[in-house]
C-alpha cells in the first residue's frame, strides 16, 4: 500500500489526483457512450447481413436444385470443377474513438458467363443461375464476416473500458477521496494542539508575569 503523508503539499496532490481521475472517467465514459452507439448501429448491419446471407445461400441452393434436376448431377458437378478459383482478400484497418478494427476486404465472386471457367457446351441457364446465386452468397458472406469481427472487436473494447470506468469509480477516486479526509483529519488535528499550545504558552506567559509585576 502507499504511504500517506499527511502534509498540506500531500493533500494539494492528492486533490490534484482526484481531478485527474475524475476527467479521466468522464473521458472514458463518453468513449463507452460513443463506442455503445456503434455497436448497437453494427448490431442492426449485422442483422441485416445475417438475414441477406440466408436468402442468398436459399437461393443459391434452389438453383443448385433445379440444375441437378434438369441438367443432371454430373454435368453441374463438371462445371463447379472447371470453375473453382481463389478469391483473393486483403485487409485494412479502420479506427473508432481510438479502438483499431480489423476489416476484411476482398474483390467480387461475380463473374460474368464467359469467365466462370467452363464451356457454353458444358453449362446452361440453369447452371449458370445456381453459380451466380453462389457467388452471391460469397459476397454476402465476406460483408457478414467484416460485420462479426467489428462486432467483436467493440464488444471486446465495452467490456474493457467499462472495467477501468468501474476501477475508477470504485477503488480510485474512493481511495484519493480518502487519503484527503484522513490528511484533513490529521492536520486539523495538528491545528488543534498547536492552538492548544499556544493558548497554554500564552496563559503562562501571562500568569509569569503577573507574578512579577506583583514582586
Amino acid at each position: 500500500m502507499e504511504r500517506v503523508t499527511a502534509t498540506r503539499s500531500e493533500l494539494l496532490a492528492r486533490n490534484a489526483q482526484i481531478a485527474m481521475a475524475v476527467r479521466g472517467r468522464d473521458v472514458l465514459r463518453e468513449k463507452r457512450e460513443q463506442l455503445m452507439k456503434e455497436l448497437r448501429e453494427t448490431g442492426d448491419d449485422i442483422l441485416t447481413s445475417s438475414e441477406a446471407l440466408d436468402a442468398a445461400l436459399a437461393n443459391g441452393r434452389r438453383a443448385l436444385a433445379l440444375a441437378e434436376a434438369l441438367d443432371g448431377p454430373e454435368q453441374v458437378g463438371s462445371a463447379a470443377g472447371a470453375g473453382g478459383r481463389q478469391l483473393l482478400t486483403t485487409t485494412r484497418t479502420s479506427t473508432v474513438m481510438g479502438v483499431r478494427i480489423v476489416q476484411i476486404l476482398a474483390e467480387p465472386a461475380g463473374r460474368p458467363r464467359t469467365g466462370r471457367g467452363y464451356s457454353m457446351a458444358g453449362s446452361s441457364p440453369r447452371i449458370d443461375e445456381a453459380a451466380k446465386g453462389f457467388e452471391v452468397a460469397i459476397d454476402r458472406f465476406l460483408e457478414y464476416a467484416r460485420y462479426e469481427l467489428r462486432l467483436r472487436r467493440l464488444v471486446d473494447e465495452v467490456r474493457t473500458t467499462t472495467r477501468r470506468v468501474n476501477a475508477l469509480e470504485t477503488m480510485v477516486i474512493p481511495g484519493l477521496r480518502s487519503d484527503c479526509a484522513w490528511i484533513r483529519s490529521v492536520l486539523d488535528e495538528r491545528e488543534r494542539q498547536d492552538r492548544f499550545r499556544l493558548k497554554r504558552s500564552a496563559r503562562k506567559r501571562a500568569a509569569r508575569l503577573a507574578q512579577g509585576a506583583r514582586r
